[in-house]
């Protein structure tokens, strides 16, 4: 009796080359066509199906016309009905590496992955069908063995009401196929799938980094320098919330420290008082990537990567590399001149192919990182005539630059700033006001210089106020709030509209707001008599003679009175009408346009962040539609506190929620304020019961 197929197959593995089985069994390998036609149709419907389209797919042109249309059509009813979602997964694999064989399958092949992936999503199927078959559309688009409106329809249907098993991975396709095909539909599937607070946590953290990373293509394709930075901006904020949020996400810190970079070396150009601290923030974030790309390697070492999502992986390493050429070039701008100006001058020009290299430059060199990275770069030769005139000897006697079309550029650009008429710049009048920036960055550059006698402690404290009006707040001595209060917008001024006076009034109102919180959660039931009994238990009784609860207008009434009587007269108002469609509750309009609201709740269950999110973001976030992006949220928790109630640093935290795609997220500072409280001696630990 003949071996099967199966044994066969058994017997060329135990004896086949490394090179022999990467490269898998041809029909011969199998025991010959008669044989694998036999058992075709067996061996398409179970774990084998694989090694079939492997053997066809190096055979097909050997197999007479017959003998291939049966394999060919036992090939495609395995595809049509696999074994389980691994074997289609496999099966693709094979069907992507060998082109002719995705061609003589032909259409079939698209209708069965589409009807897998339409199954899946309704419910009607295994829901782990739903990965492989779109990578596999996606795959074969991509080679443009097939069109991609298919999927391309199948993508933009998915709200994210489908089962959570069936959209697990699937924002990292629709990110790959944003990326190849620029249908912008496919943004507003994953904004859907971020916002989905049914869905697991590392799909919406997915669909987060896909946008981020979205973000990250619209600055590499923009035409001026303020978009450029607005889209790194909204890039950055995305990165490092999920960078916060998700420890495992090194991939996202990776990006958030390499955008970063970016950014802090565009801003080296500016003003005088701000290139340390932009100094200070690349060289930190170039150490962060640093670190960060280490781990990163160290944790995937020996994981299996998609060969098909490598590129990927090309662009992180491309980011990494424009960063180290900025790292580098940092050092050499301040310089007044460089004792090997041929190397010197070779790094500063890696900055320009390092950027080409993540992104192709528009035809006119303009836009994209070009934009953000090239004036601090020009900038220094334009303030050093040292600096320009190793530019112009290389120009002209040295054979490496002299047929360079970027120091050729970068030469006329040089020239033409320097021909223009100067600008009134910023500088550091006088050794008076050296280690004050702040203060130095008052002075133009045709201010007298200071008095050599003026008092230290003086232009000190004159510094120290003028730090404070910066940050927006006057640190209040205590450690802690301070702290609490730094971190908060340390994450609010990742948002690209963190910007003033929106940033100074909000700093005001969280300042405020944070005040209220610290305050309360120590306060007595009787610390303000009748205005704060809502901090204790409630004495009021039901008809059942039960305690009752108390109302949301307590916990409003506080917070209003509060910040009435802290923040500027008529500027707090409450229960104002006709903003987005409705009521607020407490509203805070420092100016017209600058409106920020305070939403108050009350709640008699258990909380959790998630909780929180799907029960009130949505109202919160709506009132900030004609407004700036930021607002509060404060809750009322009467669930019961007879154990007692979480840390003030536990409850408050920021929301990160955008209604769409292309809208700049919404900053929601969160609050939970415990209320109906016991005293602490009454409270005990709940009893356990075995």
């Amino acid at each position: 009796m003949a071996p099967s197929v199966d044994q066969t197959l058994q017997a060329w593995a135990s004896h086949a080359t490394d090179d022999e089985l990467d490269a898998g069994p041809s029909i011969t390998d199998l025991g010959g066509a008669e044989a694998v036609i036999a058992e075709a149709d067996q061996l398409a419907a179970g774990p084998l199906l694989p090694y079939l389209l492997t053997a066809l797919g190096r055979d097909l042109d050997a197999v007479d016309g017959d003998q291939a249309r049966q394999l060919l059509d036992s090939a495609a009813q395995g595809l049509r009905n696999p074994q389980a979602a691994w074997v289609l997964a496999d099966a693709i694999d094979v069907v992507c590496a060998h082109p002719a064989l995705a061609t003589r399958l032909g259409t079939r092949t698209i209708r069965d992955l589409a009807a897998h992936v339409e199954a899946a999503l309704a419910g009607d199927a295994d829901a782990a069908l739903a990965q492989p078959a779109v990578a596999g559309l996606l795959r074969l688009a991509v080679a443009q063995t097939a069109t991609p409106h298919r999927l391309m329809a199948l993508l933009a249907e998915i709200t994210g009401d489908e089962p959570s098993e069936a959209l697990e991975r699937l924002p990292i396709l629709v990110g790959v196929a944003h990326d190849h095909f620029g249908d912008d539909a496919l943004l507003d599937v994953l904004s859907a799938l971020e916002n989905q607070n049914d869905l697991p946590a590392g799909t919406r953290a997915d669909a987060t980094f896909e946008l981020a990373v979205a973000d990250m293509r619209s600055a590499l394709e923009a035409s001026d320098r303020s978009a450029v930075e607005d889209h790194l901006r909204r890039a950055l904020m995305r990165f490092k919330d999920l960078d916060r949020t998700h420890e495992a996400r090194l991939d996202a810190r990776a990006h958030a420290a390499a955008v970063e970079s970016v950014l802090a070396f565009g801003e080296l150009d500016q003003q005088p008082a701000t290139t340390a601290r932009a100094q200070q923030r690349l060289a930190q974030a170039a150490a962060q990537l640093d670190a960060t790309t280490t781990l990163l390697t160290e944790w995937t070492r020996g994981m299996h990567r998609l060969d098909w999502l490598s590129a990927r992986g090309l662009a992180q390493s491309a980011w990494s590399r424009l960063v180290t050429s900025l790292q580098t070039a940092r050092t050499h701008l301040d310089q007044p001149s460089w004792y090997d100006p041929a190397s010197t001058l070779g790094d500063l020009l890696d900055v320009y192919v390092a950027s080409r290299s993540i992104h192709t430059a528009r035809t006119d060199g303009s836009g994209g990182l070009t934009a953000l990275v090239s004036p601090p770069v020009e900038a220094a030769f334009v303030r050093s005539d040292g600096l320009l005139h190793h530019l112009e000897q290389a120009l002209t006697t040295d054979p490496q630059f002299t047929g360079s079309p970027d120091a050729r550029a970068l030469y006329e650009v040089v020239q033409t700033q320097r021909q223009a008429p100067s600008s009134t710049g910023q500088v550091m009048p006088g050794k008076a006001l050296e280690g004050r920036p702040t203060l130095a960055g008052l002075f133009q550059a045709d201010a007298s210089g200071l008095r050599d006698d003026l008092d230290p402690l003086l232009l000190d404290r004159i510094e120290q106020l003028l730090q404070q009006q910066s940050k927006g707040y006057t640190p209040s001595g205590n450690a802690r709030f301070d702290t609490h209060l730094e971190s908060l917008l340390e994450e609010l001024a990742t948002s690209p509209a963190w910007t003033q006076r929106d940033s100074s009034y909000f700093t005001t109102l969280l300042e405020q707001f944070l005040r209220f919180l610290y305050d309360r959660f120590d306060a007595q039931a009787d610390y303000y008599g009748a205005r704060t009994a809502y901090l204790g238990p409630c004495p009021d009784k039901k008809p059942d003679g039960s305690s009752d609860h108390w109302d949301e207008k307590h916990v409003q009434d506080d917070l209003h009175q509060h910040l009435a009587g802290t923040l500027i007269p008529g500027t707090v108002q409450r229960e104002l009408i006709d903003v987005a469609s409705g009521r607020t509750d407490v509203t805070y309009t420092p100016e017209p346009g600058s409106r920020f609201v305070a939403e108050v709740k009350r709640r008699d269950t258990r909380w959790t962040r998630e909780r929180i999110q799907k029960s009130y973001i949505a109202q919160a976030a709506n009132y900030t539609a004609t407004g700036p992006p930021f607002g509060v949220l404060l809750v009322g928790d009467d669930s019961g506190h007879a154990s007692g109630y979480r840390s003030i640093e536990d409850s408050v935290w920021i929301i990160h929620h955008a209604r769409s795609a292309t809208e700049v997220p919404r900053l929601i500072v969160v609050g939970i304020l415990p209320i109906g409280r016991p005293t602490p001696s009454a409270l005990r630990m709940p009893r356990v019961t075995t």
